[in-house]
């Protein structure tokens, strides 16, 4: 027990490292606009390899890239914007029935942040986009590349494999909400709104609706004793040393949780608010950011249980009997 909990924090530690090093160093060549970026794409190979080694982490690479640079492109068109997360979420939808979503799920969230505001870098879009694609592909492969070097194996041990009509009615409800936050995202120029917006629909829309439904409470829940909780640091600490590192302290014991999957969802998002919101800017920043995130955490859930309950009515338990799944021994190359 207490080689895992050494190993876990260690881990934990590196992760926190790795997501700050492309940030500073992007920062430092002068494109501070690509820094959230950076450290997004960071936090996606992370999970990605996390999640399935090699495997997770050269596909989430591939399609995050190229997501990364249509997004860019089409950033200055609502229409293309949606056109572009319905591509997303077919891609995200169905990729699901061969476990290669579970822990790529930054993929849809960096192309909505992007779609809400594109680094300037260049001042040229294309090559922007150019740029923004390599920020993104090199982040990614670096910090995957050193925790798939960590770890020894991965924490999708096995692959579920979901039924037709399950993973289309999965893949529908994501197309439908990543559908529409592409559009808003891209018409308000809503970057925050827009990333967190997308990750509550990744973390609440599972395949099974019963499943989907106690997400989304836990996941409402959860951000609304995190937004408390970040307000109160913020009124009693001013900008130092400590107030950063409560942040940083924040997030780690989030990502502990997903150490212990026995540990309730509700918690991971009560840790991870302040985590975020801490590090996001200064004291007198904190409120304003909270707040959108709040609002947008609040909306995609609400957003997600009148969807799952439309759905509940139309197939009943059909979508929620988890007999339907049937676990598939992960590939060899990624048991390693």
């Amino acid at each position: 027990m207490k080689s895992t909990t050494l190993r876990a924090t260690l881990v934990l530690l590196a992760t926190i490292v790795l997501m700050a090093v492309p940030a500073v160093f992007v920062i430092l060549v002068g494109w501070k606009s690509a820094g959230l970026l950076a450290s997004l794409a960071a936090m996606g190979g992370i999970f990605s390899a996390m999640g399935m080694r090699w495997r997770g982490l050269i596909w989430g690479t591939i399609v995050t890239t190229i997501g990364a640079f249509l997004a860019v492109l089409a950033a200055s068109d609502p229409w293309l914007s949606a056109g572009l997360m319905l591509a997303v979420a077919l891609t995200y939808g169905l990729s699901n029935n061969r476990g290669l979503a579970l822990y790529n799920f930054m993929f849809p969230a960096i192309v909505a942040a992007l779609i809400g505001i594109p680094p300037s870098i260049a001042k040229d879009v294309p090559v922007d986009a150019l740029i923004t694609a390599g920020i993104t592909a090199g982040s990614m492969l670096v910090a995957g590349a050193v925790v798939t070097y960590a770890i020894k194996k991965p924490m999708q041990a096995e692959i579920p494999k979901y039924g037709a009509k399950v993973t289309g009615v999965f893949t529908f409800n994501v197309a439908l909400l990543f559908t529409i936050i592409g559009y808003v995202t891209a018409m308000l120029h809503a970057q925050i709104p827009g990333m967190w917006m997308t990750l509550t629909v990744v973390v609440i829309i599972h395949p099974y609706i019963g499943y989907s439904v106690r997400r989304g409470i836990e996941r409402a829940s959860g951000t609304i004793l995190g937004f408390l909780i970040a307000i109160g640091v913020a009124t009693a600490i001013p900008a130092n040393f400590i107030y950063y590192a409560v942040g940083l302290i924040f997030v780690e014991l989030a990502i502990l949780t997903r150490f212990y999957p026995d540990r309730p969802y509700w918690q991971y998002v009560m840790f991870i608010t302040p985590g975020v919101v801490l590090l996001s800017g200064l004291p007198d920043q904190v409120s304003q950011f909270a707040d959108w995130r709040l609002l947008a955490n609040v909306i995609a859930a609400v957003a997600c249980l009148l969807l799952l309950g439309i759905e509940r009515l139309i197939f009943k338990n059909t979508l929620g009997d988890p007999a339907q799944m049937v676990k598939s021994p992960a590939p060899a190359a990624a048991k390693v």
